[in-house]
């Protein structure tokens, strides 16, 4: 699963151009540990927010009393860990601040492919009958869809308000 849904976008965040202002920006000292509080602290809420997302939309699905739960439980959360994924992979196209002031929003055409073109066989997972058959996954409906989708956005919405308020916040200093 990581190879296919992974794969492109990771490429192509290989590609990103340079932030801005990355020659602004004094250099690491070299005494600083790669992984800081601060990319801990990601890691642990991104990580922690995908896991849970997904154990909760698998439970609530198979809770739902609906004929074929089970299969519905896997499919939803197969797509939502997919969905969930390719919406974070634009938190990390800047660590150092959010997207709409140190990248801009439509500036990686390649990401923006390689997520349209996961997005497009996650659906194809999910619709295809032979795909179906093989991945053992079911049609999902609009309400399905809508809940993924509302899960996934929260997601990106609290690392960018955070990289917002760290970003402010070294602006001034």
């Amino acid at each position: 699963m990581n190879l296919v849904t992974d794969g492109m976008t990771a490429v192509a965040l290989g590609i990103e151009k340079a932030e801005k202002d990355i020659l602004d920006r004094p250099p690491r000292p070299v005494d600083e540990p790669i992984l800081d509080r601060y990319g801990i602290l990601m890691i642990l809420f991104v990580g922690g927010y995908i896991g849970l997302t997904t154990l909760w939309l698998y439970h609530h699905y198979l809770q739902s009393g609906v004929e074929n739960a089970l299969i519905l439980a896997q499919t939803v959360a197969f797509t939502g860990i997919i969905i969930l994924e390719k919406v974070n992979v634009f938190n990390f196209r800047s660590l150092s601040g959010p997207i709409a002031l140190t990248m801009g929003w439509l500036s990686n055409k390649w990401l923006l492919l390689a997520v349209a073109a996961t997005i497009s066989l996650q659906v194809a997972a999910v619709y295809l009958p032979f795909l179906q058959q093989i991945l053992h996954t079911t049609a999902l409906g609009w309400k399905e869809w809508g809940i993924i989708v509302a899960a996934a956005v929260p997601l990106f919405v609290i690392v960018e308000t955070y990289k917002y308020i760290r970003y402010r916040k070294r602006s001034r200093a």
